[in-house]
């Protein structure tokens, strides 16, 4: 009834099916009222990382609350002040919030 090669095709194109999945090939988009707050949280914790000259250390105990509320906790505050110091300046000559989460001595790919 059935030859091996055809047993064998069956078998390979069920085997491409459940490796390629799926998926479609559509974009999921963020909801705008959500990447707003993300945005606006990103360019407040910019300007107190702009304030204190990069040093979490250096903002005063209601900057620090206030740096600390935006990251959840203070490991991830200094984290994220780490990673700001990677953030290439925007055109205008502000420096723009690293939202990549990608920071090194060339700076990070914002904008992408």
């Amino acid at each position: 009834m059935f030859t091996r090669f055809g047993i064998l095709a069956i078998s390979f194109f069920a085997a491409q099916t459940v490796l390629m999945g799926c998926g479609s090939n559509d974009v999921i988009k963020e909801d705008p009222v959500v990447a707003k707050k993300r945005l606006d949280a990103a360019a407040s914790l910019r300007s107190y990382y702009d304030k204190s000259g990069g040093s979490f250390d250096a903002l005063s105990e209601d900057d620090k609350k206030a740096v600390v509320a935006i990251c959840k906790s203070e490991a991830n505050a200094r984290t994220a002040f780490g990673h700001m110091m990677g953030a290439p300046p925007s055109p205008s000559g502000e420096r723009r919030p690293d939202l990549s989460g990608h920071s090194g001595p060339e700076g990070a790919k914002v904008g992408h």
